[in-house]
């Protein structure tokens, strides 16, 4: 292998072109300097620079060599800059996961905006999962960060679970709805009402949370259809198929004919929480959980 010290050498003396003056600029004695000329010259089985009393002189062997060894040295420094980016976390990938519902609230977009100013060199890969999936690749090292809603049943004992952002559980009534005139609603009003929901994970995430809150409000919802994800639960409300629990931060989607209504004397919350190994290194991965810890 070529030593990098002497082509360093070279190329500082192709540019003075006086062993005295590039010495001083390696900051070595001159005799060591001509040293590791001549090694260098012996290595490679050619004569890189004419040398007379008067002056020094590339040969064309030379100039050719000078060539390649200045874009080796810039590989070389590149190759260290890199390293020392990704050491920093300034450089890598991030593998997200993330449920559908978690883009309304602004807390990953946000996230992501304030590390990739900081951090313009990492690159983001998202992936809308469902909670179990995210759960699973996480453990298995196919994700490294993810977002998902509470609860969780049986959490994975090498995983980290953390909320992130508390949203508030409201409900989506149609426009034309007489309940949309008042401007919160009683559990007791809406034992008749048709109601439109997202697909149930049993024990899991929103369902298991607007569970909870029917609970402790004597409220049996009649749910008549479901919908895959909240922005075609939004519409059925929008068409008058039935009511919607939904996350505060669904009113961000601001579909026409739907309007938002706290349910009256009942607050509960539907959690955001982030998902990691707990077993994490990357310096990427772990700035970016830093960074999603931060308040929304």
């Amino acid at each position: 292998m070529m030593d990098l010290k002497r082509l360093k050498s070279m190329t500082v003396l192709a540019e003075e072109l006086h062993f005295g003056r590039a010495a001083e600029r390696l900051g070595i004695a001159q005799p060591a300097l001509t040293q590791q000329i001549q090694a260098l010259e012996r290595d490679i089985g050619v004569q890189l620079f004419s040398r007379t009393k008067r002056s020094v002189r590339l040969t064309a062997s030379g100039r050719v060599m000078l060539d390649e060894a200045l874009r080796a040295l810039q590989q070389v420094e590149r190759t260290i800059l890199v390293a020392r980016q990704a050491g920093r976390g300034q450089l890598g990938h991030i593998e997200i996961g993330f449920v559908g519902s978690a883009v309304f609230s602004g807390v990953l977009s946000g996230a992501i905006a304030r590390y990739r100013a900081a951090n313009p060199l990492v690159e983001f890969r998202l992936n809308e999962l469902g909670i179990l999936h995210q759960l699973h690749d996480i453990a298995s090292g196919r994700l490294d960060v993810g977002i998902i809603r509470l609860p969780v049943k049986s959490p994975m004992p090498d995983l980290t679970i953390t909320a992130i952002y508390h949203d508030p559980i409201i409900l989506a009534i149609p426009a034309r709805h007489p309940l949309a005139k008042l401007k919160s609603v009683p559990p007791k009003q809406l034992q008749q009402e048709q109601f439109v929901a997202v697909q149930i994970q049993e024990g899991v995430g929103f369902n298991a949370q607007v569970a909870e809150l029917c609970t402790a409000a004597g409220l049996t919802p009649h749910i008549t259809q479901r919908a895959g994800q909240f922005t075609a639960l939004a519409g059925m409300v929008a068409g008058g198929l039935g009511l919607a629990f939904v996350p505060s931060s669904v009113k961000n989607l601001k579909v026409p004919g739907v309007l938002y209504r706290p349910l009256a004397n009942y607050h509960q919350q539907s959690d955001l929480a982030m998902v990691h190994r707990k077993s994490e290194r990357a310096p990427a991965v772990l700035s970016f959980i830093k960074e999603l810890k931060q308040p929304a």
